[in-house]
């Protein structure tokens, strides 16, 4: 009989114990889980080099973009500059000049598309790029810092885009 409520009070304490723990939990949103689900590109931001500060560049005017992150470790992304939706992909090939031809394939080098799994860690994303519309872009790790503000998640490449140092901004949609 002692024996069965000391095994008692040992469950019990247990049980407190575990429900107290629980209890004390932050209820912190995964970071994974804030990623998940479709955003636009609201701006791109780049440093001043005289001031050091993130400034807006009116060079992306225009410029549209999405991504897509799927919540179990895959994202897809485009971004295409100003004029790219309502450029006339229907010339003739036959009468394009070489000129004609190096500038449509400049254009369409212009549309970024690629599909990547990623890894999350002390505010990095890193996209391993499984596709891109550009073939020697296939199995490079594209590294981003990352910050949430509110709806809009700021993304800043480690790498030089477009001869810049460069911040996304993104709206969840």
């Amino acid at each position: 009989m002692i024996a069965q409520n000391r095994y008692r009070s040992k469950l019990l304490f247990g049980l407190f114990v575990l429900l107290t723990i629980s209890g004390c939990r932050n209820e912190v949103q995964p970071v994974d889980s804030k990623f998940h689900g479709m955003w636009r590109l609201y701006k791109i931001e780049t440093i001043d080099k005289l001031s050091g500060n993130w400034v807006y560049d009116s060079a992306f005017t225009g410029w549209n973009g999405y991504i897509l992150y799927d919540g179990l470790g895959h994202m897809g992304a485009q971004i295409t500059p100003k004029g790219y939706k309502d450029f006339d992909a229907n010339k003739n090939m036959e009468r394009l000049t070489l000129e004609g031809g190096k500038e449509l394939a400049k254009f369409y080098q212009s549309n970024f598309v690629y599909f990547t799994n990623y890894k999350i860690s002390n505010g990095v994303i890193e996209h391993e790029r499984l596709s891109a519309t550009n073939p020697k872009d296939w199995g490079s790790v594209l590294t981003r810092d990352f910050e949430f503000r509110d709806d809009t998640i700021l993304l800043t490449p480690h790498e030089i885009l477009w001869g810049k140092k460069a911040r996304l901004w993104w709206v969840k949609l």
